[in-house]
């Protein structure tokens, strides 16, 4: 499509390296136009095809799985229902059993205790013929028993009595068969039978009551040999790898094609997932991941008649191994594709990369200086037209370097001579700004100076104002201190003349007080008086009494009057006692209070001459606050006056300050403008600098260019 491009004018032709080419290309695929066009046909080409081929072995894959699932389960169910059918006819039969007049004959005469051993041992081989009626027809049937509930009977079997049977009612079931009231318990496999069978069996156990009495007297265990199952299960087959189980609602194998896992725990991932409490029927299919075969297909239907679970697997890898055929053909188009994509790549790195990495040549040639390096194009499209674009570019470069080289070197002159006169200016500048530099230093510390004497007086303006208020506080306080002594001399007076009242008071007291002493003394006198006479009395009555009783029967009533007498007397005698003791306890008191009286006497004297010593004191305090408030007065206009003077000084600093500000300021403001005139010019004369340097620098590298 394109051959090439050829250089001119001056330049010679070259060929192309094709091992360069291809070198440079791919050393670097993020700057090269061929490559990426070359990786992107080819990773399109293979993630298209592998993404289809993917696409459909994943479709293929799960419509098989999905087919499988649905056959599968419908093989389950239909093999659940083969054995579920089976089961029920052994369900049937042992109702058949336990109704059965001939045996339910036999054994209600083998209940009666008058019946000889003779006769027992024929009710006995009727029940064993009944039995065999049931078991000799059926190979599936190994044995059924008749378990009587009382431990004291034999149990019969259709094979014959069975005496060594006695752990059958140690069995669960035994226990669960008793209380079912009449229905029928499935008895999980037996790896050994009942009694020793040859093979495993599994059972079905019903209680059998007495007609008459309602009570369940034995159970009929019929023992099912383990290849009931196996003979439902001939013929079923889920595909290679794949088994089927039976296990029972406690997650126990009841049929395996493996005897030793027989009753054991089957794994958890075979157990299909019911929620405790769900009692309803249990039928589905499932995908799991099995232990130890990888991915798995679980199909499982629980069987009506016993509860238990039909449960098939297969592995997932068996059934879509024929989707595998889709993906290897997947990979084998892939490989195809990449081939197919690869050619197209390399056709497009000769169309497209091959011209422009002429083009790039070329154009690392103009960048080295030789601006007369053209190309021919040959073609129309877009490479062509990149050709004659890079011809008119390397054409207008040609003459922008030409114009550039004469603006050189015309700018050289000019900067010359910018650079003498930048100079010159700032050597002017720089004497300017000292200048003015040292003005605005004196501006400066004479508005510091201004600033420190305003602080000052508006520090003195302050403390003034504090003496003004300490003053006021002062007048305050002395006015209240001179109303305190005026009052205080005031109760002085006061309390002196109640001290020379309390004091008068105390010697009348005194005065009384001997005064009652000496009542007391005539009192105690009386009573001495009265106490004699009380004697005297005593005796009178004591003299009547003698003469009373000298006189006889006519004395008599003289006698009772001298006794009363002297009652009287005793009892004068007992009350001036009394008076006696009280007077004397006054007299006490009252020696006690003279005595009081006379140590208070003294205080009271003392008390006087200290109030009087403070009336005094009192009286000279408020002669000397009346001078004080005198010389306060004085003190006070001083202040006044004293604020007025520094009121006009604190504003005449304020201007002084003011100004002093103003200066300063405009002194700075002067020396800033001065400085950046400064630095203007010092950049000024750099830039001079700069562009003479520019000038020579551009002039030199035009110099290197070819036109």
């Amino acid at each position: 499509m394109f051959k090439g491009l050829k250089r001119v004018q001056g330049t010679t032709s070259r060929k192309v390296d094709w091992k360069s080419l291809v070198s440079s290309v791919f050393q670097n695929p993020s700057r090269s136009v061929g490559t990426k066009l070359f990786l992107v046909f080819v990773i399109s080409i293979i993630v298209f095809v592998f993404s289809v081929g993917m696409i459909s072995y994943l479709f293929s894959k799960n419509a098989i799985e999905d087919q499988a699932s649905k056959s599968n389960y419908q093989t389950m169910i239909q093999a659940a229902q083969k054995i579920d059918l089976q089961l029920t006819q052994f369900n049937n039969m042992t109702m058949q059993i336990m109704f059965d007049p001939n045996l339910t004959a036999s054994l209600k005469t083998l209940k009666d205790n008058q019946l000889s051993a003779y006769e027992k041992i024929q009710s006995t081989e009727a029940i064993t013929k009944t039995l065999q009626t049931y078991s000799v027809g059926n190979p599936l049937i190994e044995n059924i028993y008749l378990i009587p509930i009382d431990p004291k009977r034999n149990t019969m079997a259709a094979l014959g009595i069975r005496s060594k049977l006695d752990d059958l009612r140690k069995q669960p079931w035994f226990e669960e068969a008793t209380k079912s009231n009449g229905q029928s318990i499935w008895v999980d496999t037996m790896p050994k039978g009942v009694d020793k069978a040859p093979e495993p069996t599994f059972g079905i156990a019903r209680p059998m009551r007495d007609l008459n009495s309602g009570m369940a007297e034995y159970i009929v265990l019929m023992e099912i040999r383990l290849a009931t199952f196996q003979k439902s299960l001939d013929g079923i087959n889920l595909g290679e790898g794949s088994t089927v189980q039976v296990v029972n609602r406690a997650g126990h194998f009841i049929y395996t094609e493996e005897d030793g896992k027989l009753t054991k725990e089957a794994p958890k991932w075979l157990l299909p997932e019911v929620e405790e409490g769900n009692t309803s029927a249990i039928s589905g299919s499932r995908k799991i991941s099995s232990d130890s075969d990888g991915e798995m297909l679980l199909v499982y239907d629980q069987m009506p008649s016993s509860r238990w679970l039909l449960v098939g697997a297969v592995p997932v890898a068996e059934l879509v191994k024929e989707a595998k055929s889709i993906l290897t053909l997947t990979f084998i188009s892939m490989l195809a594709a990449a081939v197919i994509a690869v050619v197209i790549g390399w056709l497009v790195i000769q169309w497209v990369a091959t011209p422009l990495v002429k083009l790039r040549n070329l154009m690392n040639e103009g960048a080295q200086g030789n601006l007369a390096v053209r190309a021919v194009p040959k073609s129309k499209d877009e490479i062509g037209q990149l050709a004659n674009g890079f011809n008119t570019m390397m054409e207008q470069i040609t003459n922008l370097v030409k114009s550039t080289d004469a603006s050189a070197r015309a700018v050289l002159d000019t900067a010359s001579y910018l650079s003498e006169a930048s100079r010159s200016t700032a050597i002017s500048a720089k004497e300017i700004a000292i200048a003015t530099e040292e003005i605005a230093k004196g501006a400066t510390s004479l508005a510091v100076e201004a600033e420190r004497g305003h602080d000052l007086t508006h520090s003195i303006a302050s403390q003034m104002s504090n003496v003004i208020d300490a003053n006021g506080q002062m007048d305050h306080s002395v006015q209240a201190v001179a109303e305190s002594s005026t009052l205080g001399a005031s109760n002085m007076t006061s309390l002196m003349s109640r001290t020379t009242s309390t004091g008068d008071m105390m010697r009348s007291l005194a005065t009384k007080v001997n005064t009652l002493s000496d009542s007391t003394q005539s009192i105690r006198k009386i009573l001495d008086v009265l106490h004699n006479m009380t004697k005297q009395t005593n005796i009178l009555s004591l003299n009547a009494t003698i003469e009373a009783a000298r006189a006889g029967t006519a004395g008599k009533g003289f006698m009772v009057v001298a006794d009363e007498i002297r009652n009287l007397a005793d009892q004068s005698r007992q009350s001036i006692d009394i008076v006696g003791q009280i007077t004397e306890k006054i007299q006490l008191e009252i020696t006690e209070t003279v005595t009081a009286l006379s140590e208070a006497f003294p205080l009271f004297q003392k008390q006087a001459e200290a109030v009087q010593e403070t009336d005094v004191i009192f009286s000279t305090v408020q002669q000397q606050m009346d001078g004080m408030i005198q010389q306060l007065g004085n003190v006070t206009g001083s202040i006044g006056r004293l604020n007025e003077a520094q009121s006009i000084l604190v504003e005449a600093m304020s201007n002084v300050s003011a100004v002093a500000e103003e200066a300063s300021a405009t002194s700075e403001e002067v020396a800033s403008l001065s400085t950046e005139q400064l630095n203007v010019s010092n950049r000024l004369v750099e830039l001079s600098q700069q562009l003479e340097d520019v000038s020579s620098n551009l002039k030199e590298t035009l110099s290197q260019f070819k036109y």
